[in-house]
């Protein structure tokens, strides 16, 4: 009964055309009798297909000059220094310290800023921030070089100077000085 029912449901979903027909007569292989493997008449035959590839030549020249360099630039050369916008190239000579500064790819201070919220602020109900000058990549005595960037931020700004050291990361977090003053300090030490 239900062989009979799934025949019939297989027979009207799959219209067969007289030539396939004639040609299942004529073949010369034995007949497969559709209620042996129902699901083998139910689904469409599965053939491979394969994407055409086809190559275009393209301009790559336009998305070439989008792409980042892959090789750190040479250090500029500048007629005179610091250049407008305060820059200067490091020492040719390495100072006789005991901590060194290294400077980022593209030769610049590794010098950042870093925004934290502070006290709440009673009368507005709002949080002050406090802006910190990170210096990162301080190598050899990290202490030696927050205890000279304190004392010449002090004296050039006329007002104590927070500073925090995190030696095991080589990075000096200041509170207080503008980030001017503190590239005017590495800038003096030739870093």
């Amino acid at each position: 009964m239900i062989s009979s029912i799934i025949c019939r449901r297989i027979l009207s979903v799959r219209a067969v055309t007289s030539l396939e027909v004639v040609k299942s007569f004529s073949s010369k292989e034995p007949e497969k009798k559709i209620w042996e493997n129902p699901w083998e008449h139910a689904l469409p035959k599965q053939e491979k297909t394969y994407p055409k590839v086809e190559e275009i030549a393209v301009d790559w020249s336009y998305v070439e000059r989008l792409m980042p360099i892959e090789v750190v630039p040479e250090v500029p050369h500048h007629d005179s220094f610091p250049t407008a916008s305060g820059w200067q190239p490091p020492s040719i000579s390495s100072p006789n310290l005991s901590y060194h500064l290294r400077r980022r790819r593209d030769h610049l201070l590794p010098l950042y800023l870093e925004r934290k919220r502070d006290l709440l602020n009673e009368k507005s109900l709002d949080f002050d921030y406090a802006e910190l000058v990170v210096v990162r990549g301080v190598d050899g005595d990290v202490f030696a070089c927050e205890t000279d960037l304190r004392t010449f931020l002090e004296s050039e700004l006329s007002h104590p100077v927070a500073t925090h050291v995190d030696e095991l990361k080589g990075r000096i977090k200041v509170k207080g000085a503008p980030r001017s003053a503190i590239e005017k300090f590495f800038y003096s030490k030739g870093f």
